[in-house]
């Protein structure tokens, strides 16, 4: 049976309003599911606490901005080069959102021990001396290392509701292949109830079963797949495109105050479709894209994109132009 599902028929389905825990993959500027995240903020889903990888970006502001988010787990939200994430340190100083400080190793390790069903994970040894597990105990405890008896640190299994990820391709079933870094997204997978994938396009079984073992999400894992080719702007896509820093800067100056992201997201999320979005921002997407490709057309909200490149197109665009799975 497909999975494929139009946009906004998978985050009604999948993306609870009230979600317990939300987890946004993609890290820094780069595999954002912003489509998705549009979506959310669309339908006013409110997130209880929401999950980032180590270094969340656009995928936790917009949200954050939305007025969406009670809670954040995370260790860093910033636009890298570009400067702090407004609509985060804003709700945090003042006090609009609480945020559960987790370092990097914790959030890893974490989705390890929720993929595995452990009760807890053994932390590296030297963050038991660090501050973090003071001002968040409800992630971590000083525990006695049983085979030695000293000291170590100790986190909770990050389990999520729902996870939000981009994948480059992905088949009608659920088999999902991450092009370049995979950051924690196959471990968002793994760890998550819940998984909805955006893709930049749909491909047949056979040319995902052809990628690299260690860069597909299998279908048994996923919920829903959305085909949204553009769906990572303005963040980069790997594989397909690169992040739109001009973009990204005409947000961060906008989001200074709350009025500018008001602004924002009516100009670019709550007044406007999906597809209207990404037909507004097509001559950017075009000249970001590491190898050029048709363009795609057809209408989103029905679930009848279609690509007009092929498979094995956008395969050399991996090796010669853009990061490509790992192999």
């Amino acid at each position: 049976m497909s999975k494929v599902l139009p946009l906004r028929d998978a985050v009604d389905r999948y993306v609870p309003d009230g979600v317990g825990m939300l987890a946004v993959g993609g890290m820094h500027l780069h595999n954002n599911p912003m489509a998705l995240v549009r979506e959310v903020i669309r339908q006013r889903r409110r997130v209880h606490r929401l999950l980032t990888s180590p270094c969340g970006a656009l995928n936790a502001d917009l949200l954050i901005g939305a007025g969406l988010v009670d809670e954040v787990a995370t260790s860093y939200v910033g636009f890298e080069h570009l400067g702090l994430a407004p609509c985060f340190r804003r709700a945090v100083e003042d006090g609009a959102i609480r945020v559960l400080e987790c370092d990097e190793a914790y959030i890893t390790h974490g989705l390890y021990a929720g993929a595995g069903g452990l009760p807890f994970i053994a932390l590296p040894a030297g963050l038991e001396v660090s501050d973090v597990p003071k001002v968040n105990p409800e992630s971590y405890r000083i525990v006695e290392d049983p085979f030695t008896g000293r000291r170590a640190l100790a986190g909770a299994p990050l389990r999520p509701d729902v996870a939000l990820l981009h994948a480059l391709e992905s088949d009608a079933k659920g088999n999902t292949v991450i092009a370049g870094a995979h950051f924690l997204d196959r471990s968002m997978a793994l760890a998550s109830k819940t998984v909805v994938v955006q893709a930049e396009r749909i491909v047949g079984t056979d040319e995902v079963a052809g990628r690299p073992v260690g860069s597909v999400i299998p279908g048994f894992l996923v919920h829903a797949v959305v085909e949204v080719p553009g769906g990572c702007h303005p963040t980069a896509s790997h594989g397909a495109y690169d992040y739109d820093e001009e973009h990204l800067r005409m947000y961060l100056e906008r989001a200074r105050d709350r009025a500018g992201v008001s602004a924002y997201l009516e100009a670019n999320v709550t007044s406007v479709s999906e597809e209207q979005y990404l037909d507004a921002v097509a001559p950017r997407l075009d000249a970001l894209r590491y190898v050029a490709t048709p363009r795609v057309t057809g209408q989103l909200e029905a679930g009848q994109r279609s690509v007009t490149a092929s498979s094995s197109d956008l395969g050399d665009a991996n090796r010669t132009a853009g990061p490509g799975p790992e192999r």
